[in-house]
């Protein structure tokens, strides 16, 4: 999806820490790093993806930006919604710092956000809302949500709901997804409304109310975009909105 200058539109997504052995220093490397499956089904779909840094203190320099992706990664800390830290949870107060930073810098610009799995907690943390921080021992009943079997493994159904943005997007009223997370949403931040929910009730998709193009989900469509069309349609909807943002003249 090119917009109307022919530019392709120009995504921001952080990046994500890691590090690799260098056995001749006897150390590891730092490194900042990106899920290949993310860049790869921005691009598919038309986008351009730019990386942003963890250590970015200057915001305002992405201005040029069309839309934000919120990828998946650690826990969120719990902190960051009034809760005690549960046995199981992990984070990185660098990736939170970024990430909340970026996603209300994106809101108040009215960018085009897509957030998946970690990025929808963090787009509903950010806005007011709360998690459910260890679904297999707090809500032991409900599906089996953490990860079985590969990234791309069709675990259980969303069912979603008619009218919202998702399903016009998806074209289905239910579809089957991955499932690679243990936590999700508890309360739902003022502004956002449910679009999908798993067999258990449990809220997998979100999106801001009025016509703003703000959609995440719970699962991993970047694992599914080149064999689940609907994964795909999310994808180019999402480019598509970042598409109509761009100028009809190419910036200087």
């Amino acid at each position: 999806m090119t917009a109307a200058n022919g530019r392709r539109p120009l995504v921001l997504m952080p990046l994500r820490p890691g590090s690799r052995p260098d056995p001749e220093a006897g150390m590891d490397v730092p490194l900042q790093t990106a899920n290949q499956a993310y860049l790869a089904a921005l691009q598919a779909a038309g986008a351009t993806p730019i990386l942003v840094p963890l250590d970015i203190r200057d915001l305002d320099g992405l201005e040029f930006a069309d839309g934000l992706l919120l990828p998946g990664g650690v826990d969120v800390n719990p902190t960051a919604y009034g809760a005690l830290a549960h046995p199981t949870s992990e984070w990185d107060d660098r990736v939170d710092d970024l990430e909340f930073r970026l996603a209300r810098w994106a809101l108040e610009r009215k960018l085009p956000i897509l957030g998946i799995c970690r990025g929808l907690q963090v787009l509903n943390v950010a806005l007011g809302g709360t998690l459910i921080q260890d679904l297999p021992s707090q809500r032991p009943e409900g599906v089996q949500h953490p990860r079985q079997g590969p990234r791309f493994s069709l675990t259980h159904h969303l069912s979603l709901v008619a009218g919202c943005r998702l399903a016009a997007v998806v074209g289905e009223d239910e579809v089957r997804v991955n499932s690679l997370h243990h936590q999700g949403v508890d309360r739902l931040a003022p502004g956002l409304t449910p679009s999908a929910r798993a067999e258990d009730g449990l809220i997998e998709g979100v999106e801001m109310e009025g016509d703003e193009w703000v959609v995440a989900v719970q699962f991993h469509p970047e694992e599914l975009f080149s064999t689940q069309p609907y994964a795909a349609r999310l994808f180019e909807s999402f480019v598509a909105a970042c598409a109509r943002r761009v100028p009809t003249a190419v910036r200087a």
